[in-house]
């Protein structure tokens, strides 16, 4: 009876081993099935609705000696891993039961730099890899060089050929962007354009010229026309970002200068400086009262930078269309005779001002001068002044030969 017994045993016991077998078979057939195919693009590429699970293996940073790599690292591979291929390791969802679920892997996005921007409004083309861009220019000279952007947001225009056999006539300006390029790109090619245009429009009578003291200026009242062409053109393209600027136009020997933000213009007179703008700033009180009593507000941050409704730091500007009832596009401008005492004038963006006197500047570009040096390392010494004290910011330095017209 006990060795009845002990082969009944026996035979329950192979019965369950070829159980076994063909059970481990069955799941190894399963998982030795052909994996779908996945697209080589990235995950984060797709609508996530096309996406297929997959178990995205981390990134570990390893530093070997000075030198930071990145691996890819596999995890632990089960028994059945040989069957799966070279494709990856595909989650069971229904063939493992047995198998705990697991929270999805974290997707790695990599972080694709922007495209390269090409500056536009300059006399040469300025790859976005310059750093530093000279030009010498018939009665003027300039110097730009890239802040901590990863492009200049300056820009700059020149006008100084004869138009309509009038000599007398040549248009400079300075032009620092915020918030992108599109605006300075807009207002360095067409602001210089609509101030000639307007300008030889207008036909002013010589009594009104003889009593400029008491009459409105015609020729003031055609820069101002084009500012406000000049912004209405870009407000119309819906582009967002703006514009500071400081421009000089010279008519009949007269200097007309205009500006908008923090762009200054300064004039050496005998070799004493003296600016010939005053910049739009939030703490201006002036500036400060014309926003409040239309409605805004001015607020000073923790860096003691007062700032249009939290926002912006100038309070004049091209573009800026969310702020455009408080930051007008309307110029501030003066007219000043040259003389024979009328050296040269000093047009540069606020890079340089925050670190550079008016003075020191106009002394800089004296000794140059002084010394025989070209035009352009005037004002890449003055350039090089301002970086020299922490400016990181955009800084363009352009220096107008005066003594040329009067």
């Amino acid at each position: 009876m006990l060795l009845y017994s002990v082969q009944f045993l026996c035979s329950v016991v192979a019965a369950f081993t070829r159980l076994v077998r063909a059970l481990r078979k069955a799941m190894a057939a399963v998982l030795c099935s052909p994996p779908v195919s996945v697209p080589a693009a990235s995950t984060a590429s797709s609508p996530l609705s096309m996406r297929r699970t997959t178990k995205v293996h981390p990134i570990v940073s390893i530093t070997v000696g000075d030198a930071s790599k990145e691996q890819l690292f596999a995890p632990a591979v089960d028994a059945f891993a040989p069957c799966n291929g070279s494709g990856g390791v595909v989650e069971q969802i229904e063939s493992t039961k047995k198998a705990p679920r697991r929270r999805p892997s974290m997707l790695v996005i990599p972080v694709v730099p922007e495209a390269g921007e090409t500056p536009a409004g300059w006399g040469v083309v300025v790859a976005e890899k310059e750093a530093e861009v000279e030009v010498e220019g018939e009665g003027f000279c300039l110097s730009s060089r890239r802040g901590a952007r990863h492009a200049n947001e300056d820009a700059y225009c020149a006008i100084t050929h004869k138009v309509r056999a009038d000599s007398q006539l040549a248009f400079y300006g300075v032009y620092d962007g915020h918030g992108g390029r599109a605006a300075v790109d807009l207002v360095s090619e067409r602001l210089g354009k609509n101030v000639v245009a307007a300008v030889l429009a207008t036909t002013e009578p010589k009594e009104a010229a003889a009593a400029a003291s008491s009459s409105v200026d015609a020729t003031a009242a055609a820069i101002r026309a084009a500012y406000l062409t000049t912004d209405s053109e870009f407000l119309g393209q819906g582009l967002r970002g703006g514009s500071c600027a400081a421009t000089a136009l010279v008519k009949d020997g007269d200097l007309y200068v205009a500006n908008l933000g923090d762009c200054r213009a300064v004039m050496s007179r005998g070799g004493t400086a003296t600016a010939l703008t005053s910049d739009h700033t939030a703490a201006r009180g002036d500036e400060r009262a014309r926003i409040e009593s239309s409605g805004g507000y001015v607020s000073c941050g923790t860096n003691g930078v007062w700032r249009v409704q939290d926002c912006l730091a100038v309070s004049r500007a091209f573009g800026d269309a969310s702020l455009k009832r408080w930051v007008i596009s309307e110029p501030e401008i003066t007219r000043h005779t040259l003389t024979t005492g009328c050296e040269f004038l000093v047009l540069a963006s606020d890079g340089l001002w925050n670190k550079v006197s008016n003075q020191e500047a106009v002394d800089a570009v004296s000794r140059s001068n002084n010394a025989g040096r070209n035009s352009a390392g005037c004002c890449k010494e003055i350039v090089d002044m301002a970086r020299s004290r922490g400016s990181r910011d955009d800084i363009t330095v352009m220096v107008v030969d005066l003594k040329r017209f009067t």
